[in-house]
């Protein structure tokens, strides 16, 4: 059910405080967003939004906005708190130093189908390469420890890095040189293994520059987990992780990088012109499958592929077009085939910890999927009232409008009807935790997999309260009266809230094709 999966979770909240229409506040808010995405500005911003984003999402920075409750219960991905924006409301924007009244954008980056195959397959050897060598460094005894000290390699040996210098032992030469030769495949190997990980990156016009770097111990409060901010010139702890640390700060307009949770995840700030850009790096949630040594591996990985995240840091070659103008209210655009690769990213990255995710032994079940991208939309000045949808058509979506256009939509819906499969996911290995993007949240249930509910739910409608649809279906609008849904209709996930919402007050659900076909609009609004 379209509505029932998309707009029932995100009504659940009361309106937030907004311009209303006509205001003043309104006005202002318009007349200065117009002015201020327009021209140079906003398409230097806009060409920091990669065509291939799995999420995109954009607001307005000020001070005295707040986030509408409505968009702040949309069914997607959030980006990450250590980036420092919350849930990039517009007063945590302001106090970051983005430009007042203007569009700041975060987008979540998508590994292309080349690393994810590259990854795989350097994850799989580096596994056998450390079978391979951990009988050869046991056999040196109870010393190794002591000889991995002499060559800084405790990292590369399971158990020594915490472990204390042992007294007894000395670093015999020969036995280090022996070590030294064991370790020589791991460490080239640790040079070219990617483990996947998360990019989110946010980007804005500034007109504060430098706040940063001078509010950073009020910013990095954000952030629950523990954070060590170094800006250029600082000292550098003599640890693992130090050299891309090192690296990230001697990079053109770098202001601070943050070392966050342990070395786990990183932010880098830069400055470039007048736009502030926030880079955060992490890796999926591993729900404590990995070990301490594993992490330490893994932060030697990443100072021995620096490249790698200096390559991360570029601007996108090419740029997203999206469905609606970010000008035009709160937007957050998700796009099916980029989360289905950040989630094949994040099964890969499994076997690094060797949890080995087989997605062979899920069990998900999906209705007909009509629709790969999805654009929501809270339009400013409506007081969170107002929710829009447009959703980009697959082949097989296209072919379930074809014969529908130009027809009254009360006559068709019963031939657009779609069985009408509840989405199902049982992860592999019992609860997937926050491994995945996509895959059974309530992102893939209620955006990608409701379109094909939604003539079941207006049929009852209409069938309750005659005369309740008008149009065709290029054009059409329903009155969704104030109660309980029609029907014999069952309760699923983010139905419950809507029902609650639709009991308070009336309804208006309105919509219609594109022009060329490729396009389903929808909007739902309070009467």
């Amino acid at each position: 059910m379209l509505f029932a999966h998309v707009f029932g979770p995100l009504l659940a909240q009361h309106p937030a405080r907004a311009p209303r229409p006509g205001s003043v506040a309104g006005l202002v808010l318009g007349s200065s967003l117009a002015l201020a995405t327009t021209g140079c500005g906003r398409k230097a911003e806009a060409q920091w939004i990669p065509d291939d984003a799995a999420v995109v999402r954009c607001t307005v920075s000020g001070p005295n906005l707040q986030l509408p409750h409505l968009v702040d219960e949309l069914a997607t991905p959030l980006p990450p708190t250590g980036l420092l924006a919350r849930k990039m409301d517009p007063i945590a924007l302001d106090e970051l130093g983005y430009e007042r009244d203007r569009i700041v954008c975060a987008t979540m980056q998508t590994p292309s189908a080349e690393e994810l195959e590259r990854a795989s397959a350097a994850i799989e050897e580096l596994s056998e390469l450390r079978k391979t060598i951990k009988p050869t460094v046991r056999n040196l005894g109870r010393c190794r420890c002591t000889y991995a000290e002499a060559i800084d390699a405790k990292g590369l040996i399971s158990g020594c890095r915490d472990t204390p210098t042992d007294e007894s032992c000395e670093p015999e030469a020969e036995q280090v040189e022996a070590l030294q030769e064991a370790l020589a495949p791991l460490r080239a190997k640790l040079e070219t293994t990617e483990v996947p990980r998360i990019h989110w990156r946010m980007v804005g016009r500034s007109d504060r520059l430098g706040r940063f770097a001078a509010r950073r111990d009020e910013l990095i409060a954000r952030h629950p987990g523990g954070s060590e901010v170094y800006v250029p010139g600082n000292p550098l702890p003599p640890r693992y992780g130090a050299k891309l640390i090192a690296a990230m700060l001697s990079e053109d307009h770098v202001v601070a990088v943050v070392s966050q949770d342990s070395g786990q995840g990183l932010l880098v700030v830069r400055e470039i012109g007048s736009l502030l850009v926030l880079d955060h790096f992490s890796h999926p949630d591993w729900g404590g499958h990995a070990r301490a040594d594993e992490y330490i591996l893994l932060t030697m990985m990443e100072d021995a592929q620096i490249e790698r995240y200096r390559a991360a840091l570029d601007a996108p070659t090419s740029a997203r077009a999206l469905q609606l103008e970010p000008r035009d209210g709160y937007l957050i655009e998700v796009d099916r085939d980029a989360l289905e690769r950040v989630d094949r990213a994040a099964e890969i990255s499994t076997n690094f910890v060797a949890r080995n995710y087989d997605p062979a032994r899920e069990q998900r079940v999906l209705p007909p999927l009509l629709t790969d991208r999805v654009t929501l939309q809270v339009p400013f000045g409506t007081e969170g009232t107002t929710l829009r949808a447009r959703y980009r058509l697959t082949k097989e979506g296209r072919k379930w409008t074809e014969f529908a256009a130009g027809a009254p939509l009360v006559e068709t819906l019963a031939d657009l009807g779609e069985p009408d499969v509840i989405p199902r996911f049982v992860a592999a290995r019992g609860r997937a935790g926050g491994l995945f993007q996509l895959r059974g949240t309530a992102t893939e249930r209620l955006l990608f997999a409701g379109l094909t509910g939604l003539p079941k739910v207006l049929l009852a409608i209409e069938a309750a309260n005659p005369g309740s649809i008008e149009g065709d279906f290029n054009d059409w609008q329903v009155a969704l009266p104030s109660g309980p849904l029609p029907g014999e209709l069952k309760s699923r996930d983010g139905v419950r809230e809507l029902r609650e919402r639709l009991s308070i007050d009336p309804h208006t659900l309105s919509g219609g094709l594109s022009k060329d076909g490729g396009y389903v609009d929808v909007e739902l609004a309070r009467r």
